[in-house]
């Protein structure tokens, strides 16, 4: 009977042990402030096709497709326009 008391204590220490309530709630996302890199103005713009704001967008704007390439450095100052294949907005940041 003893020598079953170590392999019942690692199964107890292997069994899954209920998370509490507020950690199974997925985090909201923050909201995105485009206000550092001039991208306020088109903050309505999420939904349409690039080609109408493309000439209006600040100078550091760079649009990202979906197989589009992009460095990893981080430019608080400059607007990031992700669109899909059809070119159409999906979503801004800053960065």
């Amino acid at each position: 009977m003893h020598r079953f008391i170590p392999i019942l204590i690692l199964l107890a220490a292997c069994a899954e042990t209920p998370a509490p309530e507020e950690a199974r709630l997925a985090p909201e996302a923050a909201p995105v402030d485009l206000a550092f890199c001039q991208g306020e103005a088109f903050a309505d713009s999420v939904g349409q096709p690039v080609s109408t704001i493309q000439a209006d967008l600040p100078e550091r704007t760079r649009v990202l497709g979906p197989d589009d390439i992009a460095t990893q450095d981080y430019r608080i100052d400059r607007l990031n326009v992700f669109v899909n294949g059809a070119g159409v907005i999906q979503r801004l940041t800053c960065g």
